[in-house]
């Protein structure tokens, strides 16, 4: 299916408005506090982590080597088991003392702002190939479906769309009243539909590529 360039574009924006609507909601309170910290909201915000290489680069792993794809899902589900050891004397930690980011901490566990200074460094410089990931993920995408040499108008529209959002919901300080619940409740809402589109894809690709359940185990 190839679609046109401006109504790609309109589905990419009504897909950001969306997310914008489910954060504002979230922020004037419209929504009610007590379902924003339920956690199934934070459960469904860690599908963040399933970006552009756990959408396409798992497929293709997964076509490549089987079951042996799991091990990108069981590895980070695994870690969570430490939870108790591990993430839980670094919650308290940064609840007592009011620490809103990785760099704060390292700064207040080394009592040095240059540890402070170097993990933000190195947290810039380890998300950038992640980002230019995305980035050009989304050229591809717009590519495929479109057909035209316009899709880098839609990438860059997208990408910089995006980049407001994050500034305007996410670039606030943490505080005891302040806990990002806006930017936190968009991602949980784009994990669902990101669960809901994988899941219709999949039972599309079983059902009228493969053939059906049975013609594929028979197979």
């Amino acid at each position: 299916m190839i679609f046109e360039p401006s109504i790609l574009l309109t589905l990419g924006l009504g897909y950001l408005l969306i997310l914008f609507l489910a954060a504002h909601f979230s922020e004037t309170g419209i929504i009610p506090t007590r379902w924003i910290r339920n956690p199934v909201v934070y459960v469904l915000s860690l599908g963040v982590y399933v970006s552009a290489w756990g959408i396409y680069g798992v497929v293709g792993f997964a076509y490549e080597t089987g079951y042996n794809f799991l091990a990108f899902y069981l590895g980070v589900s695994g870690a969570f088991l430490l939870a108790p050891v591990l993430l839980s004397p670094i919650l308290r930690l940064s609840k007592n003392h009011q620490l809103g980011s990785m760099a704060d901490l390292f700064a207040y566990r080394y009592r040095s702002q240059a540890a402070g200074s170097l993990t933000t460094i190195a947290m810039v410089l380890g998300m950038l190939p992640l980002l230019a990931l995305q980035i050009r993920t989304v050229a591809d995408s717009a590519e495929i479906l479109t057909q035209s040499l316009h899709h880098h108008v839609i990438s860059i529209t997208f990408c910089v769309i995006i980049t407001l959002f994050t500034l305007l919901f996410g670039a606030k300080p943490l505080t005891t009243q302040y806990k990002h619940d806006g930017l936190v409740v968009a991602i949980a809402v784009e994990s669902v539909i990101k669960l809901i589109t994988m899941l219709v894809l999949a039972g599309y690709a079983l059902f009228f590529v493969f053939g059906g359940a049975s013609a594929w185990t028979s197979g």
